[in-house]
């Protein structure tokens, strides 16, 4: 069984490598070769070096600089599909460190399932042990219960993708650049019957990643704005493009004008939400 495992990376050299580390300690399902693929987009603080020396293994795909994650996971994974015919495809995040038996865990679950589907690891704080990432749904984060659970969102931060699905889907969306491809991933396996699972147990570690948030009054309307719009802050003009996708036009209508509402009168639209 041929798996290709896919990452991108910029300028965090010390957690590129303690990722791949963590990888390369898997223990596997029997016969399975892994072959991993990683899109270093223009990182300058020696990544490439370090891959070079510590991991020679590794195929390295050179991004111009401007890929970010959704942008140099597919550069990782079109090059993967070039080099041979795999069976299956692991999305990995260079911040997400692989408890020792991750892998075989995904396989053992994907085996169980009734029909092909999408396995999305579930990952853990380091400090606290609480749910970082994995899967999502309506009403919040799925926590692992010692079962597999259907899951509506995916986070690609460990997530296991069989050929046959990414056949019928053809990688992650151009359309996104750094958020939401994940998102859209899942909800086009699912709409193309592919249901998505969530890991029966902890996989994996990693700490969530904190950034000001774009409806802070606290902050300038400037700052507001700007992160409202950022690529790694709201990215709003693709967030609207993604409920336009996949939410339909009143549903859209009406997360787009209350995002608005936030972003230009973040204690105005507060004060409204307690009162309704």
């Amino acid at each position: 069984m041929k798996v290709a495992v896919i990452l991108t990376c910029f300028n965090r050299k010390e957690k590129t490598n303690r990722c791949l580390e963590n990888l390369f300690d898997q223990m596997l399902p029997e016969n399975t070769e892994l072959q991993v693929f990683l899109c270093d987009d223009a990182s300058s603080d020696g990544t490439s070096e370090m891959l070079e020396k510590n991991f020679p293994q590794v195929r390295i795909v050179k991004g111009d600089g401007c890929q970010y994650w959704n942008g140099g996971m597919n550069l990782a994974w079109e090059k993967a599909k070039e080099s041979d015919q795999f069976d299956f495809f692991i999305w990995l995040n260079d911040d997400t460190y692989l408890y020792p038996s991750a892998i075989l865990t995904m396989f053992e679950q994907y085996y169980e399932l009734e029909r092909p589907g999408i396995i999305v690891g579930a990952c853990q704080d380091p400090a606290t042990g609480e749910f970082s990432f994995g899967g999502t749904n309506d009403d919040g984060m799925v926590v692992p219960n010692g079962r597999p659970q259907e899951v509506k969102l995916i986070n690609g931060n460990i997530v296991l993708v069989s050929a046959e699905i990414d056949q019928k889907l053809n990688g992650l969306s151009p359309d996104f650049t750094h958020y939401f491809g994940d998102y859209d991933y899942g909800l086009r396996a699912q709409a193309a019957g592919f249901p998505c699972y969530s890991t029966e147990k902890y996989i994996a570690t990693c700490e969530i990643n904190s950034i000001p948030y774009w409806g802070d009054s606290k902050l300038s309307f400037s700052k507001r704005w700007f992160l409202f719009h950022s690529v790694k802050g709201m990215a709003a003009k693709e967030y609207f493009h993604f409920l336009r996708i996949h939410e339909g036009i009143f549903v859209s209508l009406k997360k787009i004008i209350s995002a608005y509402l936030r972003v230009l009168f973040p204690d105005l639209f507060l004060t409204i939400k307690r009162i309704f």
